[in-house]
Protein backbone atom coordinates (compact mmCIF):
# COMPACT_ATOMS: atom_id res chain seq x y z
CA UNK A 1 0.00 0.00 0.00
CA UNK A 2 1.36 3.57 -0.56
CA UNK A 3 1.42 5.55 2.05
CA UNK A 4 0.16 9.08 3.57
CA UNK A 5 2.90 11.54 4.18
CA UNK A 6 1.78 14.00 7.32
CA UNK A 7 3.35 16.82 7.93
CA UNK A 8 3.02 17.96 11.77
CA UNK A 9 3.96 21.70 11.37
CA UNK A 10 5.84 23.50 14.17
CA UNK A 11 3.34 26.33 14.37
CA UNK A 12 0.43 23.17 15.70
CA UNK A 13 3.10 21.18 17.97
CA UNK A 14 4.72 24.33 19.29
CA UNK A 15 4.15 27.58 20.80
CA UNK A 16 6.30 29.51 18.85
CA UNK A 17 6.09 32.69 21.11
CA UNK A 18 8.31 30.87 23.65
CA UNK A 19 11.66 29.03 23.27
CA UNK A 20 11.39 25.36 23.46
CA UNK A 21 7.18 25.32 24.65
CA UNK A 22 5.18 22.51 23.11
CA UNK A 23 1.33 22.02 23.02
CA UNK A 24 1.53 18.80 25.26
CA UNK A 25 -2.42 18.58 24.92
CA UNK A 26 -2.26 19.04 20.90
CA UNK A 27 0.20 16.56 20.89
CA UNK A 28 -1.65 13.94 22.40
CA UNK A 29 -4.59 14.75 20.65
CA UNK A 30 -2.94 14.12 17.47
CA UNK A 31 -1.17 11.22 18.18
CA UNK A 32 -4.70 10.12 19.40
CA UNK A 33 -5.82 10.83 15.48
CA UNK A 34 -2.90 9.43 13.88
CA UNK A 35 -3.61 6.28 16.20
CA UNK A 36 -6.61 5.62 13.90
CA UNK A 37 -4.83 5.66 9.91
CA UNK A 38 -5.91 2.69 8.53
CA UNK A 39 -2.84 3.19 6.00
CA UNK A 40 0.96 2.85 6.18
CA UNK A 41 2.00 6.29 7.87
CA UNK A 42 5.15 8.43 7.44
CA UNK A 43 5.07 11.08 9.68
CA UNK A 44 7.45 14.52 9.72
CA UNK A 45 7.34 17.08 11.76
CA UNK A 46 8.70 21.04 11.86
CA UNK A 47 10.85 22.93 14.33
CA UNK A 48 8.49 24.96 15.72
CA UNK A 49 10.15 26.71 18.83
CA UNK A 50 12.45 24.31 19.00
CA UNK A 51 15.08 24.77 15.74
CA UNK A 52 13.95 27.60 14.16
CA UNK A 53 15.36 30.20 17.22
CA UNK A 54 18.67 28.67 17.84
CA UNK A 55 19.47 27.94 13.81
CA UNK A 56 18.48 31.44 13.22
CA UNK A 57 20.75 33.00 15.87
CA UNK A 58 23.61 30.89 14.50
CA UNK A 59 22.63 31.52 10.51
CA UNK A 60 22.79 27.84 9.52
CA UNK A 61 20.55 28.18 6.96
CA UNK A 62 23.24 30.81 5.45
CA UNK A 63 26.25 27.97 5.47
CA UNK A 64 29.46 27.79 7.50
CA UNK A 65 30.99 31.13 8.18
CA UNK A 66 32.90 30.75 11.36
CA UNK A 67 33.61 28.47 13.97
CA UNK A 68 31.11 29.97 16.12
CA UNK A 69 28.51 27.98 14.08
CA UNK A 70 29.97 24.45 14.92
CA UNK A 71 28.28 24.92 18.39
CA UNK A 72 25.43 26.22 16.72
CA UNK A 73 24.36 23.21 14.35
CA UNK A 74 25.29 20.91 17.33
CA UNK A 75 22.66 23.04 19.10
CA UNK A 76 19.65 23.36 16.50
CA UNK A 77 20.32 19.28 15.75
CA UNK A 78 20.00 18.43 19.52
CA UNK A 79 16.96 20.90 20.02
CA UNK A 80 14.91 18.59 17.11
CA UNK A 81 16.15 15.58 18.76
CA UNK A 82 14.25 17.41 22.33
CA UNK A 83 11.06 18.15 19.83
CA UNK A 84 11.30 14.92 18.09
CA UNK A 85 11.24 13.16 21.30
CA UNK A 86 8.38 14.70 22.55
CA UNK A 87 6.50 13.31 19.07
CA UNK A 88 7.73 9.87 19.65
CA UNK A 89 6.21 9.63 23.49
CA UNK A 90 3.28 11.05 22.20
CA UNK A 91 2.74 8.47 19.31
CA UNK A 92 3.96 6.03 21.39
CA UNK A 93 1.63 6.65 24.57
CA UNK A 94 -1.23 6.07 21.52
CA UNK A 95 -0.78 3.45 20.64
CA UNK A 96 1.81 4.02 17.57
CA UNK A 97 4.73 1.99 16.83
CA UNK A 98 6.62 4.90 15.93
CA UNK A 99 10.29 4.79 15.07
CA UNK A 100 12.32 8.49 15.05
CA UNK A 101 14.63 8.46 11.79
CA UNK A 102 17.55 11.10 11.61
CA UNK A 103 17.95 12.83 8.45
CA UNK A 104 21.08 14.32 9.10
CA UNK A 105 22.56 10.77 9.34
CA UNK A 106 21.16 9.51 6.10
CA UNK A 107 20.78 12.46 3.38
CA UNK A 108 23.36 13.99 1.60
CA UNK A 109 22.91 17.66 1.06
CA UNK A 110 24.09 20.15 -1.57
CA UNK A 111 23.32 23.63 -1.51
CA UNK A 112 20.42 23.23 0.63
CA UNK A 113 18.90 20.52 -1.19
CA UNK A 114 19.11 16.77 -0.88
CA UNK A 115 20.90 14.77 -3.49
CA UNK A 116 20.18 11.28 -2.02
CA UNK A 117 19.00 9.58 1.32
CA UNK A 118 19.01 6.05 2.35
CA UNK A 119 15.80 4.60 2.14
CA UNK A 120 15.55 1.25 2.97
CA UNK A 121 15.30 1.38 6.64
CA UNK A 122 12.47 3.49 6.02
CA UNK A 123 10.83 1.12 3.66
CA UNK A 124 11.50 -1.94 5.75
CA UNK A 125 9.34 -0.24 8.71
CA UNK A 126 6.50 0.63 6.43
CA UNK A 127 6.92 -2.86 5.51
CA UNK A 128 6.85 -4.34 9.31
CA UNK A 129 3.84 -1.71 9.82
CA UNK A 130 5.83 0.65 11.87
CA UNK A 131 5.84 4.11 11.37
CA UNK A 132 8.62 6.28 10.94
CA UNK A 133 8.98 9.94 12.14
CA UNK A 134 11.60 12.50 10.78
CA UNK A 135 12.16 15.86 11.54
CA UNK A 136 13.60 19.12 9.72
CA UNK A 137 17.46 18.87 10.88
CA UNK A 138 20.70 20.75 10.54
CA UNK A 139 22.38 18.98 8.49
CA UNK A 140 26.16 18.91 6.65
CA UNK A 141 26.14 20.12 3.36
CA UNK A 142 28.69 19.25 0.56
CA UNK A 143 28.83 22.79 -0.92
CA UNK A 144 28.07 25.38 1.84
CA UNK A 145 29.55 23.46 5.14
CA UNK A 146 26.32 23.49 6.42
CA UNK A 147 22.47 24.02 6.27
CA UNK A 148 18.76 23.15 7.57
CA UNK A 149 17.04 20.88 5.45
CA UNK A 150 13.39 21.86 5.84
CA UNK A 151 10.66 19.20 7.14
CA UNK A 152 9.00 20.33 3.73
CA UNK A 153 11.91 19.59 1.40
CA UNK A 154 12.11 15.80 3.29
CA UNK A 155 7.81 15.73 2.87
CA UNK A 156 8.50 16.12 -0.99
CA UNK A 157 11.53 13.82 -1.16
CA UNK A 158 9.74 11.32 0.38
CA UNK A 159 6.29 11.33 -1.36
CA UNK A 160 8.33 10.73 -4.72
CA UNK A 161 10.68 8.28 -3.20
CA UNK A 162 7.59 6.40 -1.68
CA UNK A 163 5.36 6.75 -4.34
CA UNK A 164 2.85 8.63 -1.47
CA UNK A 165 -1.10 8.37 -1.66
CA UNK A 166 -1.47 11.66 -0.46
CA UNK A 167 0.50 14.53 1.35
CA UNK A 168 -1.20 16.12 4.58
CA UNK A 169 0.43 19.30 5.84
CA UNK A 170 -1.00 20.19 9.28
CA UNK A 171 -0.60 23.77 10.43
CA UNK A 172 -2.24 26.38 13.01
CA UNK A 173 -4.52 27.78 9.94
CA UNK A 174 -7.36 26.88 7.55
CA UNK A 175 -5.06 27.12 4.81
CA UNK A 176 -3.51 29.61 2.42
CA UNK A 177 -4.75 32.90 2.38
CA UNK A 178 -4.51 35.90 0.35
CA UNK A 179 -3.02 37.96 3.46
CA UNK A 180 -2.53 37.64 6.65
CA UNK A 181 -5.04 34.70 8.40
CA UNK A 182 -5.56 36.19 11.66
CA UNK A 183 -6.88 39.51 10.34
CA UNK A 184 -10.53 40.20 9.12
CA UNK A 185 -10.22 40.93 5.49
CA UNK A 186 -8.81 36.93 4.14
CA UNK A 187 -9.53 35.21 1.90
CA UNK A 188 -9.24 31.21 1.77
CA UNK A 189 -7.48 29.88 -1.58
CA UNK A 190 -9.25 26.64 -1.97
CA UNK A 191 -7.00 25.51 -4.68
CA UNK A 192 -3.68 26.06 -5.57
CA UNK A 193 -2.18 24.43 -9.19
CA UNK A 194 1.22 25.45 -11.30
CA UNK A 195 -0.47 28.04 -13.09
CA UNK A 196 -2.67 29.48 -10.17
CA UNK A 197 0.85 30.01 -8.48
CA UNK A 198 2.50 33.04 -9.81
CA UNK A 199 -1.09 35.22 -9.26
CA UNK A 200 -1.77 33.84 -5.86
CA UNK A 201 1.95 33.82 -4.63
CA UNK A 202 2.15 37.87 -4.60
CA UNK A 203 -0.49 37.43 -1.70
CA UNK A 204 1.38 34.99 0.61
CA UNK A 205 2.70 37.07 3.71
CA UNK A 206 6.62 36.41 5.07
CA UNK A 207 6.41 34.57 7.89
CA UNK A 208 6.40 36.04 11.85
CA UNK A 209 8.80 35.17 14.46
CA UNK A 210 12.19 32.91 13.86
CA UNK A 211 11.56 31.03 10.43
CA UNK A 212 14.73 29.39 8.94
CA UNK A 213 12.43 27.78 6.32
CA UNK A 214 10.79 30.35 4.38
CA UNK A 215 7.08 29.94 5.70
CA UNK A 216 3.72 29.29 4.25
CA UNK A 217 5.31 30.26 0.25
CA UNK A 218 8.07 27.81 0.45
CA UNK A 219 5.99 25.26 1.78
CA UNK A 220 3.61 25.97 -1.13
CA UNK A 221 6.58 25.59 -3.59
CA UNK A 222 7.68 22.36 -2.32
CA UNK A 223 4.69 20.79 -2.38
CA UNK A 224 3.89 21.89 -6.12
CA UNK A 225 6.86 19.79 -7.76
CA UNK A 226 4.93 16.83 -6.60
CA UNK A 227 2.30 18.37 -8.64
CA UNK A 228 4.14 17.33 -11.53
CA UNK A 229 3.51 13.50 -10.62
CA UNK A 230 0.35 13.86 -9.59
CA UNK A 231 0.51 13.63 -6.00
CA UNK A 232 -2.13 15.65 -4.40
CA UNK A 233 -1.05 17.34 -1.06
CA UNK A 234 -3.29 19.41 1.24
CA UNK A 235 -2.87 22.27 3.68
CA UNK A 236 -5.43 21.66 6.29
CA UNK A 237 -5.87 23.35 9.88
CA UNK A 238 -5.03 20.27 12.71
CA UNK A 239 -5.37 22.97 15.36
CA UNK A 240 -9.29 21.96 14.95
CA UNK A 241 -9.96 18.71 16.36
CA UNK A 242 -10.98 15.70 13.92
CA UNK A 243 -9.50 17.77 11.03
CA UNK A 244 -6.43 15.68 10.36
CA UNK A 245 -8.37 12.48 10.87
CA UNK A 246 -11.03 13.56 8.45
CA UNK A 247 -7.90 14.18 5.61
CA UNK A 248 -6.48 10.64 6.62
CA UNK A 249 -9.52 9.05 6.03
CA UNK A 250 -9.70 10.98 2.57
CA UNK A 251 -11.53 13.67 2.89
CA UNK A 252 -11.12 16.78 0.43
CA UNK A 253 -11.99 20.17 0.81
CA UNK A 254 -10.56 20.52 4.48
CA UNK A 255 -7.92 23.11 3.47
CA UNK A 256 -6.36 24.01 0.37
CA UNK A 257 -5.73 21.72 -2.15
CA UNK A 258 -2.35 21.72 -4.14
CA UNK A 259 -3.11 19.54 -6.92
CA UNK A 260 -1.95 19.67 -10.92
CA UNK A 261 -4.97 21.19 -12.30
Amino acid sequence: MNPLIVKLGGSVITDKRKKFAVRRSVLKRLAGELAAAKKPLVIVHGGGSFGHPVASKYGIANGYKGKRQLMGLSLTHRAMEKLNSHVIDALQEAGVPAIAIQPSACAAVSDSRIQAMELAPVRKLLELGLVPVLYGDAVPDMSRGMSILSGDQLVVYLARELDAERVIICVDVDGVYTVDPKKRTTKLIPFITPVSWPRVSRFIRVPQGPDVTGGMANKVRELLTLAEIDVEAEIVNAAKPGILKKAMSGERGLGTRITAR
